[in-house]
């Protein structure tokens, strides 16, 4: 019994992760329908895919420090009861404002959550294996808004109801957070008592991205190569149904929504099957995995391959994926325990602030250069930074705790 309470606490704070994490994308399918019911522009529809990224960096600079003050638990209820808020809100829509909203909060929600849940899943792993609870926390983040995005996906092919289209999404979502409150109560605080501060004595202050000065320099390296793995899921969520729309020549939502289920389901899969591999040589294979699968791309919206879309999309997750995980790893590995949250808060912001660039380069820079030069711009950008990451891999060391300060 002793060994098996542990293992389920570990296992129920992962679950909260990803039951949650599973309405990030719920939306992105919708947003077609949407458009065409509220007479939204493409402008207009590209500004509401970034409120997403800006709500979570908006979290993220209060949830890490929080989190480290407060406990993990405070932020994880937070998360969840606003992500519940946020499905209302969708489901209340009449207009782009509701929309807006709805995407705002979710993104808070999120961030509030992120570095705290995921610090949580690192000091609940039973015997202590940070990498092993580093991949689970990385693998939730990705394979879930893949499960959430396939499920919206099939809903929209197969049901003909509009108003159910865009209400049984929203009415699933609400059911599995009503699981995922359940569960938050199952497992235990990780921060001790005496280190809890009060309401009164905590800071609600943004946090600054500050850590300690023998792991900044592994903190920036982290930080950028995680921007450049969520600006490649960026780009999918952005283009991949442009993509499938231009290489197969239809307008269909289930053919372009399956094109980004490839890409995250690849990304979350590929953390499951290379344990063992190590941080550095993870964010080695996927910094090289990046340039080819974006020159796969391109030759594919040249060639018309719908093999070649669909290689290149596996390709990219497994990059995004793997980097992504050795990011997470290096982190996780290199930070103390003070400050776990709030530097992985840090990790988070740039990674969701990567994932911003391509959704609002691309929605202005197609109206104006077309979809295959705004992809050439981005995949020239993307390479070179991935060889110049790729040239900066090395090992890093690990903070003391003596170097703390909240």
């Amino acid at each position: 019994m002793m060994d098996v309470l542990p293992r389920f606490q570990y296992a129920a704070a992962a679950l909260v992760l990803f039951l949650t994490l599973l309405g990030s994308h719920l939306a992105t399918p919708l947003y077609s329908i949407w458009q065409a019911e509220f007479g939204l522009s493409t402008t207009a529809v590209t500004l509401i895919f970034a409120c997403y990224p800006i709500g979570v960096t908006i979290g993220l600079l209060f949830g890490g420090r929080l989190g480290d003050q407060l406990g993990r638990k405070p932020l994880v209820f937070v998360g969840v009861l606003l992500t519940m808020v946020s499905s209302v809100v969708y489901l209340l829509a009449v207009g782009m404002e509701y929309l807006v909203a709805a995407r705002l909060i979710n993104g808070v929600a999120i961030g509030l959550m992120s570095g705290p849940a995921v610090a949580a899943i690192v000091e609940l792993q039973p015997s202590g294996n940070r990498a092993e609870a580093s991949r689970i926390g990385a693998t939730a983040t990705l394979a879930s808004p893949a499960v959430g995005l396939l499920a919206v996906t099939l809903i929209v092919h197969f049901t003909t109801v509009p108003e159910l289209v865009v209400t049984l999404p929203f009415l699933f979502q609400l059911c599995g957070l009503a699981v995922a409150l359940v569960l938050a109560f199952s497992f235990r605080e990780t921060i001790l008592p005496h280190s809890r501060r009060s309401l009164r004595t905590t800071s609600f202050a943004p946090q600054g991205v500050w850590v300690p000065p023998e792991i900044r320099s592994a903190f920036i390296f982290a930080s950028v190569t995680g921007a450049l793995s969520w600006a490649n899921t960026g780009l999918w969520l952005a283009l991949g149904p442009a993509l499938a729309f231009d290489v197969m020549g239809t307008a269909n939502k289930l053919l372009g929504g399956l094109t980004v289920v490839a890409f995250l389901t690849t990304a979350g899969v590929v953390q499951l099957f290379t344990k063992g591999l190590g941080y550095r040589r993870a964010i080695m294979i996927g910094l090289l995995l990046i340039p080819p699968s974006l020159m796969l791309i391109c030759a594919t919206m040249v060639w018309k391959s719908t093999l070649g879309l669909i290689v290149g999309a596996i390709m990219a997750g497994a990059g995004q994926g793997l980097c992504w995980m050795g990011c997470s790893e290096l982190v996780n590995r290199i930070t103390p325990a003070e400050i776990r949250a709030s530097v992985l808060s840090g990790l988070y912001i740039s990674g969701y602030m990567g994932a911003a660039i391509p959704i609002v380069f691309t929605g202005i820079a197609t109206d104006y250069l077309g979809l295959f030069r705004a992809l050439i711009i981005l995949s020239v950008g993307f390479s070179l930074l991935a060889f110049y990451l790729a040239m900066r891999n090395r090992p890093f060391v690990q903070a003391e705790p003596s170097t703390v300060i909240l």
